[in-house]
C-alpha cells in the first residue's frame, strides 16, 4: 500500500483523516478509525474534591476507633486480640480520647499495639488517672516509626500492661490506618498517567519537560 505524504497547502493548518471513519495508526499498528461509544465519554466528576497536580498522601488513610472501658482492663491482657484489615496496610498512628472520666487516684494501664506477634515500634499509649481526668481529653500514642506495615492476611492486636486496675472511665482508641492496596492502586495509575504524558511531550503532541 502506497503511503500519502501529509501536505499543508494553506493556513488552516495540517488534519489526520477527513472523515471518523478514516483508517489511522502510528509506527506499524494496524489503522483503525475514530473509537466511538460509551467508552469514549467524558468520566463525570461528583466526588466534590479538587483536581490538582499532586496526590494527596492522605490516600486510603481512615481510622478504627475502638470502645475501651478503662474499669475492664484488669491485667496484662489482649484489649483486641487478632483483628484482620482485610488488606495491606500501613498503622500511622494510634491516641485514646477521654469519653468518661478516670476519677481513683493512681491507676494506669499502657497499650501497645503488634501486627501478627511483633510489636509496632512506636504506637504507645500510657493512660493515667491523670490524663484520662478530664472528658474529651486526648492522649497521644507515642509515635509510629517502624514494624507497622502488613499484608492482607496479617492481624492487629492492642495489648495491655503494667496495668493498675482502673475503677472506672471510659474511652475510645483510635487506631490510624492506611489501605496500602488503594494506596498503591492511585500510585500504579499515576505513574502510567506520568509515562502517558511523558511520551506525548517526546512527540511534541503537548507541550512539557
Amino acid at each position: 500500500m502506497a503511503v500519502q505524504q501529509l501536505r499543508d497547502g494553506n493556513d488552516e493548518g495540517t488534519s489526520l483523516g477527513a472523515a471518523t471513519t478514516d483508517l489511522i495508526s502510528f509506527y506499524g499498528v494496524t489503522p483503525a478509525d475514530q473509537p466511538s461509544g460509551t467508552g469514549q465519554a467524558a468520566i463525570t466528576d461528583s466526588t466534590t474534591g479538587t483536581a490538582a497536580n499532586t496526590a494527596a498522601a492522605g490516600v486510603g488513610v481512615y481510622y478504627l476507633p475502638v470502645n475501651l472501658p478503662l474499669a475492664g482492663i484488669t491485667g496484662n491482657v489482649d484489649v483486641i486480640t487478632a483483628f484482620t484489615p482485610g488488606h495491606k496496610f500501613k498503622i500511622l498512628a494510634v491516641d485514646f480520647f477521654v469519653t468518661k472520666i478516670a476519677s481513683t487516684a493512681a491507676k494506669a494501664a499502657t497499650l501497645n499495639l503488634e501486627i501478627g506477634t511483633t510489636n509496632l515500634t512506636g504506637g504507645v499509649v500510657a493512660l493515667t488517672t491523670a490524663n484520662c481526668g478530664t472528658l474529651g481529653a486526648a492522649v497521644a500514642g507515642s509515635a509510629v516509626t517502624a514494624a507497622n506495615t502488613g499484608s492482607s492476611s496479617d492481624t492487629v492486636s492492642v495489648e495491655a500492661s503494667s496495668v493498675t486496675a482502673f475503677g472506672e472511665g471510659d474511652g475510645t482508641l483510635m487506631i490510624k490506618i492506611q489501605n496500602m492496596d488503594m494506596a498503591d492502586a492511585v500510585a500504579s495509575i499515576l505513574q502510567r498517567t506520568n509515562k502517558f504524558r511523558t511520551d506525548f511531550v517526546e512527540l511534541g503532541l503537548i507541550a512539557g519537560a
